[in-house]
């Protein structure tokens, strides 16, 4: 909290030191202030809310204590940023968390004041990660992996609503250390490297599935509304790898 008390025995003490202090001068000084105790409230925030959160066995629910050692050995990151970062969740939107988001365990971890680290539970779907700086809004949804297995992972919405939602998924891949064949080559060392951002669709209550960009693929992924889709897709030169053309496609979809 601001110290008031403080801040009058500093201006009295800079006052006597100082003859020409004046409003000018005192204005300055009253923005340095405010700007140091600013930075400080930013840079202490973290594990503020969670900390709180815990006084509610409700909200205690909503996180669960995890394991963050990481091994010194592997390049690279796993994290959309290493540092957590402010965000708000549309189940506590009255609260700040410090918040990163874990792209390679896919989950949201947040920072307690007891050190240690926890992530967002996903049980809840309609939770909604919001970072405050970019606005960037991260949706829990059910798709299917590249095992064809069901998962639920965290998505940007490159569209609003609609039967058809087209999803970005961020995405990093772990690299293991690479022993060179000749033996006189130093061996790469293990690491974590981010790649292409993945595009999902999602349709009603389905689950999202990869969005293929090979036209032969589309009657697949839309066999009540192949030919259209096809005939659109001719019409509007709209090219499958770029993103404002997607989301083009995806509002002409929902349409059909």
């Amino acid at each position: 909290m601001f110290n008031s008390t403080y801040f009058e025995t500093l201006v009295k003490n800079v006052s006597l030191q100082n003859k020409n202090f004046n409003m000018k001068s005192f204005f300055l000084l009253v923005c340095i202030l405010i700007g140091s105790h600013l930075s400080y409230s930013q840079s202490n925030f973290r594990g503020w809310a969670i900390n709180e959160a815990f006084e509610n066995r409700a909200d205690r629910d909503r996180f669960v204590n995890i394991s963050t050692k990481n091994d010194p050995n592997i390049k690279g990151s796993k994290y959309l940023s290493k540092d957590f970062v402010s965000a708000r969740l549309s189940t506590m939107p009255e609260k700040i968390y410090g918040v990163r988001y874990n792209i390679f365990n896919d989950e949201m971890e947040f920072e307690g004041l007891d050190n240690k680290v926890y992530a967002l539970s996903k049980i809840d779907d309609s939770t909604m990660v919001t970072f405050t700086k970019t606005g960037d809004s991260y949706h829990l949804f059910r798709y299917i992996s590249d095992k064809n297995q069901q998962k639920k992972g965290y998505f940007l919405k490159l569209n609003p609503e609609g039967n058809y939602l087209l999803l970005k998924k961020k995405r990093v891949i772990f690299f293991d250390v690479q022993t060179p064949d000749n033996g006189y080559d130093n061996p790469k060392p293990a690491m974590y490297k981010k790649t292409k951002d993945r595009i999902y669709i999602k349709n009603r209550d389905n689950d999202a599935v990869l969005f293929s960009t090979k036209k032969s693929k589309l009657k697949e992924l839309f066999p009540d509304n192949g030919k259209q889709v096809i005939r659109f897709i001719k019409k509007n030169n709209i090219k499958l790898k770029k993103e404002s053309d997607l989301i083009a496609f995806v509002n002409f979809l929902n349409t059909l």
